[in-house]
């Protein structure tokens, strides 16, 4: 069936009449499959009946990874991590201090949790 027979044939079976939202989807779902496979009414009607009173469960979408962190708590998660692990012998010199620093920040970023 071409896709315009189809949406006038559900048109048609839906247009003029009042529903509950329960009631329209399971008009729908008759008219539906009526409309695309021939099914009988009756036959279309049993098997609506079916698979309304027997829900899908919902789909559970999962967390993205780190989801629910802030950047301020990253922040000082790393910040935490460089202070243990500067070097306080490098950095006593004063043209050192950036290279421990970055030493550190760089050990501590690019860590495999």
């Amino acid at each position: 069936m071409k896709r315009e027979e189809y949406n006038q044939c559900i048109g048609e079976a839906l247009r003029g009449k009042t529903f509950s939202p329960t009631e329209r989807k399971l008009e729908f779902c008759v008219a539906s499959k009526v409309c695309s496979k021939g099914l009988s009414r009756e036959q279309a009607a049993q098997t609506c009946k079916v698979s309304l009173s027997q829900p899908r469960e919902p789909k559970v979408r999962g967390k993205r990874k780190g989801a629910g962190q802030s950047c301020e708590k990253d922040t000082l998660k790393l910040a935490h991590c460089a202070a243990e692990r500067i070097d306080m012998n490098l950095a006593s010199n004063v043209n050192s201090i950036e290279a421990a620093i970055a030493n550190a920040l760089m050990e501590c970023s690019c860590q495999r949790e």
